[in-house]
């Protein structure tokens, strides 16, 4: 029978791992414990990130805490986070073992395992749980279709969206999709674990390590630690309690800050667009919104495209979003199948 270590072992473990005397280097300097990556600024450069040995561990108690929550030692878990000069991917799998399941990470690049060969190990191992972006899980579910397979009929139970900001109700159609439970993680390049879910699906600040701030009120970007994460987001006033009685405050992923458009009364982002697409049945998971000339350009998906040859649903998720939201939109809807290819 199969015995693990319970979570608050580890957590207790790894508290002593960061009282312990860590000694001098060779040249009597104090050793230095550091894990580098990088990310890309706003225009597009990369700039280097390093996080001590100690923000690397807290990160990762975090998140154990939380994926315990969601995941047994009975469970495989494919990992489609990125690896390549990122945090996410070599937490994510130290985690995943922490709990005691098993991991199998095939990253993002799709060099090595590329989505066809992914659902070919989902069925090969009787994968039960995915953690990857929110698009992600949307083209591999829509890949099976394509390929005669049925994605809710997989052993897949559990799916766990990081990388990319997503509303609830696109969430609910992705868990449709798949016929599995969704959560989220939210996490900045500089910070993987800086906001976990709770079992009402709310996400909760890590407020045990974090400083966390909102520039412009209630709505705009998030700045961690003094830092500017360039990142959108909505923190819930102290005072404002969650139904699970955490007392952190809730969370609420929007984007990029640059990918948002000034409304009558705060940012506009895509997740904002998103609760009106799919407040509609009939639409696959897939969605796509970029900014163009001050204009959210949507893209959308559907199972059936002759249901919207006329325009008439284009229409009306214009007229809804402009009327809602204050800001204009052009939206373009096409068969689910031709995904790939349409936003490409």
């Amino acid at each position: 029978m199969t015995t693990t270590t319970p979570i608050a072992t580890h957590y207790e473990q790894f508290l002593e791992l960061l009282t312990r005397d860590t000694g001098d280097t060779a040249d009597g300097r104090g050793a230095v414990h550091a894990r580098y990556g990088e990310r890309v600024d706003s225009s597009g450069g990369s700039q280097a990130i390093v996080m001590s040995r100690e923000e690397w561990i807290r990160n990762q108690i975090d998140l154990a805490l939380a994926l315990g929550r969601l995941l047994t030692e009975d469970d495989v878990v494919v990992s489609a986070v990125p690896y390549e000069l990122s945090f996410v991917g070599a937490e994510m799998d130290r985690v995943i073992e922490m709990v005691g399941a098993s991991v199998i990470s095939v990253g993002t690049s799709g060099t090595i395992c590329p989505m066809e060969r992914l659902l070919g190990l989902i069925e090969q191992y009787e994968v039960t749980a995915l953690v990857c972006s929110p698009s992600f899980a949307a083209e591999l579910a829509s890949l099976a279709v394509s390929l005669g397979q049925w994605p809710q009929h997989s052993a897949i139970r559990t799916i766990i969206c990081a990388g990319e900001a997503c509303s609830a109700e696109r969430l609910d159609r992705i868990g449709a999709a798949w016929a599995a439970k969704t959560s989220t993680l939210y996490g900045t390049p500089s910070t993987p674990t800086a906001a976990v879910a709770c079992e009402y699906g709310a996400l909760h600040l890590c407020e045990n390590r974090l400083r966390a701030e909102v520039r412009g009120g209630r709505r705009g970007e998030l700045v961690l630690e003094g830092s500017p994460t360039g990142e959108l987001v909505e923190l819930w006033p102290a005072d404002r309690g969650c139904d699970c009685g955490a007392a952190s405050r809730v969370l609420v992923p929007l984007g990029s800050v640059a990918a948002a458009l000034p409304g009558p009364d705060a940012p506009v982002s895509a997740v904002d667009v998103e609760r009106i697409v799919f407040g509609h049945a009939g639409l696959a998971p897939h969605f796509a919104c970029e900014v163009r000339d001050g204009t959210f350009h949507v893209t959308c998906a559907v199972a059936d495209p002759e249901s919207v040859a006329d325009g008439a649903m284009q229409r009306l998720l214009r007229s809804e979003i402009v009327d809602a939201l204050g800001v204009e939109a052009e939206v373009t809807i096409v068969d689910a199948k031709d995904w790939s290819t349409a936003t490409s």
